[in-house]
């Protein structure tokens, strides 16, 4: 999944909690999209500057040991309940990922002491190569943008965000008015 959907689903998940579930009322939906991209704002970088040798551009963010360690951190806090949110996508990331599929690096260091070599990534420009050539390889990414797309479009409507002044509101707080 590319970040935009990531942020995508994660805001229409988290509003479907806030209306249905009555829950989460006071997230803060900029620290939710954060918490959607943060493995890829953390690797990818990495992958970049670096280890651009590793050819991988799913590292530590993506492994299963970092997000049990962030989870254990996260419930003994003293923050806990409202960590717990952004603690859902942050992890959840790793589901839009379908990282499962990358044993290698979902795994690590279990699975051996590399990450899942990809392509080559050592650069930006060879990053934005490789992601053109993941989405003509894997069709299913684009579905998940279409998807994204019009959940986004949905939260939009829903939560009358098409109104300058509620927007601005969100913007500035994260938050949705009642």
């Amino acid at each position: 999944m590319l970040p935009p959907a990531h942020i995508e689903f994660t805001w229409a998940a988290t509003d479907f909690v806030r209306k249905k579930l009555h829950r989460w009322k006071d997230v803060d939906f900029r620290l939710m999209a954060l918490a959607a991209i943060l493995p890829d704002l953390i690797d990818k970088p990495l992958a970049v500057f670096v280890f651009p040798e590793s050819h991988a551009a799913l590292l530590y963010a993506h492994t299963l040991l970092l997000h049990v360690a962030a989870w254990v951190a996260a419930m003994k806090s003293p923050w806990r309940k409202k960590l717990f949110p952004y603690m859902l996508a942050f992890s959840g990331h790793l589901i839009g990922d379908r990282i499962w599929l990358f044993g290698q690096t979902f795994l690590y260091p279990f699975k051996g002491w590399r990450f899942l070599r990809w392509r080559n990534v050592g650069s930006v420009k060879d990053f934005g190569r490789a992601y053109a050539d993941i989405v003509r390889e894997e069709p299913i990414l684009l579905w998940f943008e279409v998807v994204g797309f019009l959940l986004l479009g949905l939260f939009v409507r829903q939560n009358r965000l098409g109104d300058r002044r509620r927007l601005r509101e969100f913007l500035r707080t994260g938050k949705l008015g009642e």
